[in-house]
């Protein structure tokens, strides 16, 4: 059983400090598992340095509530306002800035690169990879592209087109911690846990703060059987970075297979409450719910997990089982078969249904 350590109480207490995170905007890889953790999820997505808005002759407040017309205002001020809107997690209207510099002038990389990056959060990752391709088309040597277009391809499944980006991106840049780490969970997901210690490390070594890198070394000490380790891992992470809700979710997946199923209640609230569209927290926070027998809160979460991700097959499984133990045939019905659309590899719903 694990303890809960005084310093994890005091990051809790530590978070309206650092809602501003000076970290790289990072995304959550959503892998469809249903153990309680979010392995091999967590890849840095790198942008170009951000325009500094002050030195903008067009007020961004002003730009924002639609006062000055948009053909007067210059590109830094749109990529600035399209920057602050990705990282406040306003896709589409950073979608919408993005796409104005894009018609202004296509041949801006940083803007293609954020471009790649926002419909990466879209989850349109085809144009993700596009966007990339397109700038390393005008500079073909921008490893931050190969690093992004990787993170696409393999949440598209293809981990080895993934792992191929991630080693041009380092051959570009030796010093990438963020590619490092990112190749580190791409070699995880194909059991080559060696290598992908070896990733984690470099990435470490270059930037001991790259949170990333200390949750990707956590998910690889929690499949060896570490668990004291990959804690510490976690532990490490939120120490950095207490707002950093992967970690609060995979600490929170340890508890929950050993059995507190009230702390792992406790840091999966943590986790949706930091990144309230983190679909795979909610879907474990609505099996904890549904295992302490409390199934409308279940409900709730499952529901909330297809919010954030319309096409989870696990949360429509995970409903599907609720219904059905309520003895609501039809919904039950209904939510397999939705479960089995979405994932025709869905064995247990298949059974099930």
């Amino acid at each position: 059983m694990l303890s809960l350590q005084p310093d994890l109480r005091q990051l809790q207490q530590q978070q309206q400090f650092n809602q501003q995170s000076q970290q790289v905007p990072r995304v959550s890889f959503n892998n469809n598992n249903n153990n309680g953790s979010d392995h091999h999820r967590e890849s840095s997505f790198v942008l170009s340095t951000e325009i500094d808005a002050s030195s903008s002759s067009v007020n961004l407040n002003k730009l924002s509530l639609g006062v000055v017309d948009v053909p007067q205002a210059d590109q830094d001020t749109l990529m600035s306002l399209a920057h602050q809107k990705y990282k406040s997690g306003d896709f589409r209207q950073a979608l919408d800035h993005s796409k104005t510099v894009y018609e202004r002038n296509p041949m801006r990389t940083d803007n293609l690169l954020l471009l790649g990056a926002i419909y990466y959060q879209l989850h349109d990752f085809d144009m993700c990879i596009a966007k990339n391709e397109e700038a390393l088309r005008i500079d073909r040597n921008f490893a931050e592209c190969y690093g992004n277009m990787a993170n696409a391809w393999k949440e598209k499944g293809n981990i080895d087109v993934a792992i191929r980006y991630y080693l041009v991106a380092i051959e570009l840049r030796p010093n990438f911690a963020d590619a490092w780490s990112n190749l580190g969970s791409a070699y995880m997901r194909k059991g080559r846990l060696t290598e992908a210690a070896q990733c984690c490390r470099q990435a470490l070594s270059l930037n001991p703060r790259l949170v990333d890198a200390h949750s990707n070394l956590g998910n690889l000490m929690k499949a060896q059987g570490l668990v004291q380790q990959a804690y510490n891992c976690y532990v490490e992470a939120l120490r950095i970075q207490p707002n950093f809700a992967i970690a609060w979710s995979n600490l929170a997946g340890l508890f929950m297979e050993s059995g507190d199923l009230n702390r792992a209640l406790q840091y999966y609230k943590e986790a949706v409450k930091l990144k309230p569209t983190f679909s795979d927290a909610y879907l474990n926070l609505g099996n904890v719910y549904k295992a302490l027998g409390m199934a409308p809160e279940a409900i709730v979460c499952y529901q909330h997990a297809l919010q954030s991700k319309p096409d989870h097959a696990m949360a429509f499984g995970n409903l599907a089982s609720i219904y059905y133990e309520q003895g609501n045939l039809e919904m039950a019905i209904n939510h397999y078969k939705q479960a089995i659309a979405r994932d025709t590899g869905f064995l247990e719903a298949y059974n099930n249904l």
